[in-house]
């Protein structure tokens, strides 16, 4: 047996022309979508990047008990699973914040891994004297120029070198049986950098200055401007797509779709303008962050051009992965395989997701609640970790020390002795003539509007979502102050 994990960076679904869009040119994963089976109703659960990818390894909830942080000691993960029962794991990744503080013990589990150098800072390109930044709006750096400057034609960017190892990897093992192969492209994540043709497939005739990486802040930029971003995304997406696309040729050349899982996903979206604002983390969790494309092709392509409506999330796929190659699922995960969605079961009633100390969020696939927290300091709360991280290449300072426990907290640590450790969290941020969201929960039919322009008031609705809510913080052992800080009885 043999898997194929394909994962794309920050995807919109609605770019895709197998989630409706008509404008965008993404032809190989609509080529994959014909051939397997498409999730409707796939959300993510923890954001962004690193706890996302700790859910899709661990098949375990992220954003409840920590931020931004490295695989703990006591997480059962999907590679070292499969390595357990003799499956070969390799990782393809240009994914730079595997390799970062904060990104720790992620690619170690693999049984061999490559790293494609040169996207956003990756601290790779080293002029002492860097040349000073071209005229810009948004934001950019003088580490990410210098990457570009090693980039200057499609086939040296790091995706395409990424999808290019993983044809050749392929090919290298053709003959062999039982592995497992994640590939992992950072494109389309912001900088929405590409070579021009696929901008001028979207008559991209912006003559500003460098526009390609918005600031995460509410826009402010011209409609123009917004548009030529938007296509500058669209362009990188279609370029990604077109590298996909020689995975998937090496695929029908090798004859592999007949005893292979074949899994395309992304971990979240991002916002180009909608709802106000620019790119992700800040705001409230809507629809373009977090409901995702997923795409299943089981072997021998069984269930070929139908669709799934079952509610699905990212925790799934490490279950799912362990499923098709015959592996007993750890005893902690709270993921089901989605080859039983596949076969019409249901695996979950609700869905919850959030960033870690911001709002919690649920959702049933009809309508989504989002529940704030009621304090203006989104308090109380601590970090529960063994590594005490603090996000992407920031540990604890030093003075948050004198105020940490340790102890045994949770079930499913393996009775590892953890760090509990103060820690701030945050109120999505409002516009400027918007009220705070201080205990403001909002509540809305996705079905009957789907844009999210109109929350409802509905008392009654919104106490079943509370109560459910409450029903999943008691499911997942989540620590007690989360009731406190969203204003939720235990039960």
């Amino acid at each position: 047996m043999k898997a194929l994990f394909i994962m794309l960076d920050t995807v919109r679904r609605d770019f895709l022309q197998a989630y409706g869009n008509d404008w965008v040119r993404t032809p190989n994963l609509q080529r994959l979508a014909e051939r397997g089976v498409v999730f409707d109703n796939h959300w993510a659960g923890s954001l962004p990047c690193m706890p996302a990818r700790r859910e899709l390894m661990t098949g375990r909830l992220n954003f409840l008990d920590r931020g931004w942080g490295p695989i703990e000691p006591f997480d059962d993960v999907l590679p070292r699973e499969l390595r357990r029962r003799g499956i070969f794991t390799h990782l393809l990744t240009d994914h730079d914040h595997y390799f970062e503080l904060g990104g720790e013990n992620y690619h170690t589990g693999f049984n061999t891994w490559e790293f494609f150098r040169g996207q956003e800072n990756d601290p790779w390109v080293s002029p002492i004297d860097a040349a000073a930044l071209p005229e810009h709006l948004g934001q950019l750096t003088k580490q990410n120029v210098a990457n570009r400057s090693r980039q200057s034609r499609e086939e040296e960017l790091s995706g395409p070198r990424t999808a290019q190892a993983a044809v050749d990897w392929l090919r290298a093992n053709s003959g062999a049986d039982d592995w497992f192969l994640q590939v992992e492209i950072f494109d389309p994540h912001e900088p929405f950098f590409c070579p021009d043709e696929y901008r001028q497939m979207y008559n991209d005739d912006w003559t500003g200055p460098q526009f390609d990486w918005p600031r995460y802040a509410p826009v402010g930029e011209s409609p123009e401007a917004i548009e030529h971003v938007r296509r500058c995304y669209a362009g990188l997406l279609t370029m990604t797509d077109h590298w996909v696309g020689k995975i998937l040729d090496t695929l029908d050349e090798l004859g592999l779709w007949e005893d292979t899982l074949v899994v395309f996903t992304t971990d979240h979206g991002t916002l180009l303008a909608e709802h106000g604002y620019w790119m992700k983390n800040y705001m409230p969790m809507y629809n373009e962050l977090v409901r995702i494309p997923l795409i299943v092709c089981p072997p021998g392509g069984a269930g070929a051009g139908t669709r799934v409506a079952a509610l699905t999330q990212t925790i799934d796929l490490m279950p799912t992965f362990l499923d098709h190659f015959g592996c007993p699922t750890p005893p902690h995960v709270q993921g089901g395989s989605l080859l039983r969605a596949i076969a019409g079961e249901t695996i979950r009633q609700d869905a919850i997701f959030g960033y870690f100390g911001k709002a919690t969020n649920i959702t049933d696939g009809r309508h989504i609640y989002m529940r704030n927290p009621v304090h203006a300091d989104a308090g109380p709360l601590h970090a529960y970790t063994a590594m005490p991280i603090a996000g992407l290449n920031a540990w604890f300072p030093r003075e948050v020390f004198g105020r940490v426990e340790t102890g045994r907290y949770f079930g499913h640590t393996y009775d590892l002795p953890l760090y509990r450790i103060p820690v701030g969290g945050q109120v999505p941020q409002q516009h400027a003539a918007e009220p705070s969201y201080v205990g403001r929960h909002q509540l809305f039919d996705i079905v009957a509007d789907p844009r999210q322009e109109r929350p409802l008031d509905d008392p009654a609705l919104e106490a079943h979502f509370a109560a459910r809510l409450a029903a999943q913080l008691r499911a997942c052992e989540a620590p007690a102050e989360q009731y406190a800080r969203l204003g939720l009885t235990p039960g």
